[in-house]
């Protein structure tokens, strides 16, 4: 019998991951910004630009997520400790 540790669901996203999503952050927060001063009939336009691209990068990052857990799910377990613990 061996004793695996539980990966949790919620994995921490890498750096690089994070990195590559700043300048779309900046941008939805220059969306925001925008429709913060906006006119009343420009108001709705940049508020649906806006609700368009936070769910497109939120689709994305759960495609780019699922897939990664799904490629972490394929690979072999490793090997590399002993199945039953330590002597003794």
């Amino acid at each position: 019998m061996t004793m695996e540790k539980p990966e949790s669901t919620m994995a921490m996203p890498s750096p690089g991951s994070l990195r590559q999503e700043w300048p779309w952050l900046i941008l939805e927060a220059a969306f925001l910004v925008v429709l913060l001063h906006a006119n009343s009939p420009e108001v709705w336009f940049w508020f649906a630009a806006l609700l368009v691209l936070l769910i497109w990068r939120t689709m994305a990052w759960r495609n780019r997520r699922w897939e990664r857990l799904q490629a972490r799910a394929q690979e072999p377990p490793s090997t590399s400790g002993s199945a039953t613990g330590p002597p003794g």
